[in-house]
């Protein structure tokens, strides 16, 4: 079930929008009166979505949204902008500070209704498509894993495996199997560093038309600041 928040300082709207959603939808829906207890409730709970009045005492609507949109955790929740001013500007300004959606009072609740049921698609599409994305990232992650660490631990492993037979071994043969080993397990210890520090993901052709994670392109390295 969806949770919606209301913010308006006029209860009789608060509920009216309340009623209209609990009646033609199914979401859970909560109200508050005020700027500053909106903004607690979505920063401890966030909603799945936002119907914001813009004209409150205290924290304004505009300065509510804006602080939505500013917070990493909550700056991709939908907020529709609902007021009775119909100035072009002020429609404008919202858009511009980070709301989905704008509609004036008196409001049709169909209308309402359908708005609110359109910007949960699209946040439950961008959900999804999220969620595939990570999913590639991980399997070129797999793939890459399997190819930069899978060979060294293969060579790791059989000059270990030759070490068990050390009394047949030369002493050149043996030392060397130790330095392979250490020159593998370096290999592996700085491919564990670049991916630390992927900042992005930058795909190559591995085989078979699989992806693996070109680990050198991904890091993004930061350009020094300029010396005054």
């Amino acid at each position: 079930m969806s949770k919606i928040l209301v913010v308006d300082d006029d209860p009789n709207i608060a509920l009216l929008i309340q009623m209209t959603l609990t009646k033609l939808g199914s979401y859970e829906v909560e109200t508050v009166n005020n700027g500053e207890d909106a903004l607690t409730i979505i920063n401890e709970s966030p909603p799945d979505i936002i119907l914001l009045d813009i004209m409150m005492p205290g924290i304004d609507g505009f300065e509510v949204c804006r602080q939505i949109k500013e917070n990493e955790k909550t700056k991709f929740i939908p907020v529709i902008m609902i007021t009775a001013k119909r100035e072009l500007d002020d429609k404008l300004y919202g858009m511009e500070i980070g709301a989905s959606d704008y509609i004036t009072k008196p409001f049709n609740p169909e209308e309402l209704v359908t708005r609110v049921k359109v910007h949960l698609r699209i946040k439950s599409l961008e959900k999804e498509v999220s969620a595939s994305r990570e999913l590639e990232t991980a399997l070129k992650m797999s793939v890459t894993l399997q190819h930069e660490i899978n060979n060294p631990l293969t060579g790791i492993i059989g000059n270990a495996e030759f070490l068990q037979e050390w009394d047949t071994a030369t002493p050149d043969e043996i030392n060397q199997a130790v330095v392979d080993i250490l020159n593998l397990s370096r290999r592996i210890k700085e491919l564990v560093h670049q991916l630390s520090r992927v900042s992005r993901v930058v795909s190559t052709t591995y085989v078979e038309g699989r992806e693996m994670l070109d680990v050198a392109r991904s890091i993004h390295e930061k350009k020094p600041a300029p010396k005054l």
